[in-house]
């Protein structure tokens, strides 16, 4: 045998030394606690069909801590058993609006319940969610669509009138309102009339896809894709000390590399997250 074949071999100490750190950080974080053996084959279940991806994190969570708070903003509270159904319907009436593997969603939303949903919907169905700046002209939100090419648009009703100049063509989905008009498609009301039951795993890993600040042009897409194991996960929480079922309140735009990398982190910890469209320090 030659040296780049034994150099191309993992050494199996180093396997079994992240394993054990792992274990270690895993276990002082929480994540890793005796549990029900039926919950935990359902859980193990859960995670050998979807992997490491945020839509089996929402999946995991509704098994463990069913009735137990998931998420906080102004509409009121959602347990994770009511986040795993929400955004099953959700996923499955985006489904039958055309989404799926290979398509996107741009996401246009500040820190609410919608943008959450949303997410997690166009993981379940392997999409590419691409996250739009709420501070976007309506120029440049009509030149970061043509450019990405999402076929399905998620926006707050409050940018409305930014939506001049991108193409008609696309799918258009209200998430926040405070408005009655009811000609509008919103995530409330495909929440009703869609299909709450678990879906099977698409064909596709799931995208994210977060612009760039476009200091030195226009922005541009940075994809960030799921790990493919806990490592990741491990090495931030060793430096992060996060700690499950604590509460996390993400102030920074969820569509911002540090917002969204909270909300990340928020899922397999089953972190109680609290959000508000705009953020308020005396509040």
């Amino acid at each position: 045998m030659d040296v780049k074949s034994l150099a191309g071999r993992a050494n199996p100490w180093a396997l079994v030394a992240d394993g054990a750190f792992q274990v270690k950080v895993l276990t002082e974080s929480g994540m890793l606690k005796p549990i029900r053996p039926d919950k935990m084959a359902r859980m193990a279940a859960t995670f050998a069909r979807w992997g490491t991806q945020p839509a089996p994190g929402a999946a995991v969570t509704a098994i463990h801590y069913p009735d137990e708070v998931s998420l906080i903003d102004e509409l009121g509270s959602l347990t994770f058993e009511q986040v795993q159904r929400r955004t099953n319907a959700l996923a499955s009436e985006l489904a039958e609006r055309g989404l799926g593997p290979g398509k996107g969603i741009g996401i246009m939303s500040r820190n609410h319940r919608g943008f959450v949903e949303a997410t997690l919907a166009a993981a379940k169905l392997g999409a590419s969610a691409l996250y739009l700046n709420t501070a976007f002209s309506g120029p440049q939100l009509a030149d970061v669509m043509a450019r990405e090419g999402p076929e399905v648009l998620v926006y707050d009703e409050e940018f409305e009138d930014l939506l001049e100049g991108v193409d008609e063509s696309i799918d258009r989905i209200v998430a926040w309102t405070e408005s009655s008009d009811d000609s509008k498609t919103t995530i409330e009301g495909l929440i009703e009339t869609g299909d709450e039951a678990d879906l099977k795993p698409p064909s596709e890993t799931p995208r994210f896809v977060i612009l760039t600040s476009g200091t030195t042009g226009t922005p541009k897409g940075a994809q960030r894709s799921s790990p493919s194991g806990l490592g990741a996960l491990s090495s931030l929480l060793s430096a992060i000390p996060y700690r499950s079922r604590q509460t996390m309140m993400i102030a920074a735009p969820l569509f911002h590399s540090w917002g969204f990398t909270h909300f990340v982190l928020g899922m397999p910890l089953a972190s109680t997250i609290v959000l508000r469209r705009r953020f308020d320090e005396e509040a």
